[in-house]
């Protein structure tokens, strides 16, 4: 049994990954304290005491605003887990980017003597050069990757969403032996698989799930079903998900008189996610195509595949390292003829929507939870070579809960 603290610049209800590794921890006995954005579900849940802050993520355009919330978070988070450090001491704290510089929130806990793991969720260079562009965006990147770097240099251990992610890492100069490989896939007591129709319903419906945002190419579905509408009028689009780029979507939906076609759901808890999914004949990931989408393994992706729900996918390079044409209807990104045709093909072939499904799940069977959470164990038992990590007593639930 060990003691251990994370630390998240999320909300825990929403965030699969960061739930589902908290929630491993406190399986295998472990104490587990999180510290989290301001979230609606706290004290104890599966065993993982969710302390939420009082503060709420942005997601506007503002490079100011951005920062503001990431310093009021780490001050926060700092100050926490320094209190909760003294007054029982932590053999490990995980920290989960994004930014990669919140893992100095968990300093105060490294100098009492615990080991640190970064568990990088996405790269923050990239993302910030296709978020912000131009001349500002490069040299913001450049200085995130400088950032990344003293981050990892850090930590104890590293832990990467894939291996085209570990690679990348490796590039940027941090050392190959401090990383570990820790795939983002869908805890199966909540995406279990269905068996699936393969005949036509009365609507054929397609899902997008996850954040709104413009590198992840949702208008491009909206231009698809555009094309779509008077050829095959059963066909919907829903869009479940939240962020600032929401509206501008809503208004360009009604303005292209789309409403009747495209429906927009917003975000709901994990648990709650799947019932709106499996109503879904596809799964879409049309994302374009740019250096930070070329590094994601979209979670939406393995969630469909999950639950046995065909993809389609824009053809970008770490999909298709672990997919290939048999098991995702690839089609090139920013394509929206393209993407209306996959949407039409499926349509048609409701024997090759169930090839591909059952293609992928086969994939998926090979990276499966059960096997990521075997590494996710073996990356933080490796710290302790030498030693037994500390066996405490379980304190009662009502003297771990600390909320702020």
């Amino acid at each position: 049994m060990a003691r251990a603290l994370m630390i998240a610049y999320t909300t825990y209800v929403h965030d699969a990954r960061v739930k589902r590794h908290a929630q491993a921890l406190a399986e295998r006995g472990d104490q587990v304290d999180l510290l989290c954005l301001q979230n609606p579900q706290q004290g104890f849940d599966r065993g993982v005491n969710v302390i939420g802050l009082q503060i709420r993520r942005y997601r506007g355009s503002s490079r100011a605003s951005y920062l503001r919330s990431y310093l009021r978070f780490f001050a926060a988070a700092t100050i926490q887990a320094a209190v909760l450090s003294r007054r029982h001491r932590y053999d490990f704290a995980v920290v989960c980017t994004m930014p990669d510089l919140a893992v100095l929130c968990a300093l105060p806990v490294r100098l009492m003597g615990s080991k640190l793991l970064l568990d990088v969720h996405d790269t923050m260079p990239e993302l910030y050069r296709d978020k912000f562009g131009g001349r500002r965006g490069a040299l913001g990147a450049k200085l995130l990757h400088l950032e990344e770097r003293v981050s990892a240099g850090l930590a104890d251990r590293v832990l990467a969403v894939h291996e085209p992610h570990r690679q990348r890492l490796i590039a940027a100069g941090i050392a190959a032996h401090k990383i570990s490989v820790v795939l983002n896939v869908p805890d199966p007591r909540i995406f279990a698989p269905l068996v699936r129709p393969v005949y036509e319903r009365e609507r054929f419906t397609i899902v997008c799930h996850g954040t709104m945002a413009p590198r992840l190419g949702v208008e491009l579905a909206i231009e698809a079903i555009a094309r779509l509408r008077e050829r095959l009028p059963t066909v919907r689009l829903r869009l479940i998900g939240g962020g600032n780029y929401v509206d501008g979507l809503r208004q360009r939906v009604n303005q292209r008189g789309l409403a009747p076609w495209i429906e927009f759901h917003a975000p709901v808890p994990l648990e709650q996610l799947p019932e709106l999914l499996n109503e879904a004949d596809v799964g879409l990931v049309p994302n374009r195509k740019s250096s930070a989408t070329d590094l994601m393994l979209p979670v939406k992706l393995m969630e469909y595949v999950a639950l046995g729900i065909p993809v389609i996918a824009a053809r970008l390079h770490t999909i298709q390292y672990y997919f290939d044409d048999q098991a995702v209807r690839f089609f090139a990104p920013g394509d929206a003829d393209g993407l209306a045709a996959a949407i039409a093909e499926l349509h048609a072939r409701p024997a090759l929507r169930q090839s591909l499904a059952e293609r992928a799940c086969t994939v998926l069977r090979r990276v499966n939870w059960s096997v990521q959470r075997e590494r996710y164990y073996e990356a933080i038992d490796s710290l302790f070579p030498n030693r037994r990590i500390n066996a405490v007593p379980a304190p009662s639930e009502e003297r771990r809960v600390y909320v702020e």
